[in-house]
């Protein structure tokens, strides 16, 4: 047949996209919610997705592609057998074509509804920039020779490779002007589920593979860090709640209300909605008010037991800063992103700084959230949000002058001795070499000119950006690109 109709398919590490090209929005989003989901937002290898394709599979065990590139793998991967479980991750090419083909058998017939697949084809949108050999094997004897799709296009690194087809569209930043042309490079930022990968995309290219920096920035590895920050916190029995649970104190510790991600996740939402209100917000703020999950579901049992406690906010924003805002920490969202650009060629890193995007739905989850480092510096809330923070804190890694540094290093003397950690020399002097680009110039007007700027890619939504740039992939041809057989 002479031309196909695309399928396109975005497999994330939480959701999968199933939809037609040249439609705005997908047919069907799977995600984890629900079911056997919480594997995988604690950790323990994968969700589970119900399909009932009239043959012998019931469920597809989906794993987070991720934990092919991280160490967690084999630590989760042993606890899930210690506790009983099968290890989820499949290790052979076999294993994942068992996986995959219900998944694909339930998107075809039960999502999509198509009757002759020969005549589709389909292009897939993977996460990862370098996925497993077994996978991309696996993948297309699924859906060539069982499935019998008119033909493949594995795209790996979706997010990056599906914006590259919405960029010129979008507005340019407020502090370059609109004669300047075109941007050269873009810096494009992913914050999934469990990563944030990073990388420059350059006009009229694709990535720049060296650029492709991955950490464990996302939005559940934020919320894990947040649960480590409060269970390590003394947090002394001041109402009705912890005398309540005050039973379940040993002596010389304290009891921590926030026991699960669930509670992480409430503590930040409720920090978002507290920093976003215009009302009753200050700098002077110390607790947060928040009706904690597991509190709730204990009170069904305890009548007397509240769900709603105060908690203090400093373990929230030190795991803000350690996961996105800390550029002495490698595995910081800012590191990557300054790495990043410090790898790629010196023509580039300008233009990528002043275009930096924000994807994921990690970033659409803390677009507000509020930092107390910015409104310090600022007396505002205008540095609510998490990309004037990460500008905040780019520029507090590129430093200033060697007296602002000579400064620094008093003042990083005197938090040693008061206890707190101190940015050694080395890394204030890391990314000294994006000074100029990272800081931009002072106009006539006395207001700052280029320089960084990170910004979201409105009017589309951060966590389909990926999505409908493969749409408008699948509507443009790229017919040499598609395999029609397995190689």
């Amino acid at each position: 047949m002479a031309s196909h109709q695309t399928i396109v398919v975005e497999l994330g590490s939480s959701r999968i996209k199933v939809g037609f090209a040249g439609e705005s929005k997908p047919r069907r989003v799977l995600n984890d919610d629900g079911g056997s989901g919480g594997g995988a937002r604690r950790g323990g290898g994968g969700w589970t997705v119900a399909i009932n394709d009239g043959m012998v599979s019931r469920a597809c065990r989906w794993t987070s592609l991720h934990r092919y590139h991280s160490s967690m793998y084999d630590a989760s991967r042993d606890d899930s057998a210690k506790s009983g479980g099968s290890a989820s991750v499949p290790t052979t090419a076999y294993e994942w074509e068992r996986t995959l083909y219900p998944l694909f058998s339930h998107a075809l017939t039960s999502i999509l509804f198509v009757q002759r697949p020969s005549r589709h084809r389909m292009l897939i949108l993977t996460s990862d920039a370098f996925p497993p050999r077994i996978f991309r094997e696996a993948l297309h004897r699924v859906l060539l020779d069982y499935l019998g799709v008119g033909g493949v296009w594995l795209l790996n690194g979706g997010a990056f490779e599906g914006v590259y087809h919405l960029l010129e569209g979008l507005p340019p930043p407020p502090s370059l002007t609109s004669s300047a042309g075109p941007p050269r490079a873009h810096l494009i930022v992913d914050i999934g589920t469990h990563e944030a990968r990073v990388a420059v995309c350059v006009a009229g290219s694709s990535i720049l593979a060296d650029t492709h920096r991955a950490t464990l920035s996302g939005y559940d590895s934020f919320l894990g860090q947040v649960l480590t920050n409060y269970q390590g916190e003394k947090i002394v029995a001041k109402d009705a709640v912890d005398e309540e649970c005050a039973h379940l104190e040993e002596e010389g510790s304290y009891y921590c209300p926030v026991t699960s991600l669930e509670d992480a996740n409430a503590v930040v939402r409720a920090w978002i909605a507290l920093s976003s209100s215009s009302a009753g917000f200050s700098p002077d703020i110390t607790t947060v008010q928040v009706r904690l999950p597991s509190l709730e579901r204990a009170q069904r049992t305890e009548s007397s037991m509240e769900a709603t406690i105060q908690l203090p906010v400093q373990p929230l924003l030190k795991a803000f800063h350690q996961i996105y805002l800390d550029y002495s920490n490698p595995s910081s969202l800012i590191f990557a992103m300054l790495t990043s650009v410090r790898t790629c060629p010196i023509d580039y890193r300008k233009a990528a700084l002043q275009h930096a995007l924000l994807l994921g739905g990690g970033s659409v989850a803390l677009r507000h959230f509020c930092f107390w480092g910015g409104l310090a510096s600022t007396g505002s809330s205008t540095n609510n949000g998490l990309g004037p923070q990460l500008e905040t804190a780019a520029r507090d890694a590129c430093g200033v002058s060697s007296d602002d540094e000579s400064a620094g290093e008093s003042k990083g003397e005197e938090k040693k001795d008061d206890g707190a950690s101190s940015v050694s020399s080395i890394s204030r002097k890391r990314f000294r070499s994006l000074q100029g680009v990272v800081h931009g110039h002072v106009d006539d007007d006395d207001g700052r000119r280029g320089g960084i700027n990170i910004q979201y890619p409105d009017p589309f939504a951060a966590d389909m950006v990926a999505w409908i740039g493969g749409s408008i992939m699948g509507t443009l041809g790229y017919s040499k690109y598609y395999q029609n057989k397995f190689p």
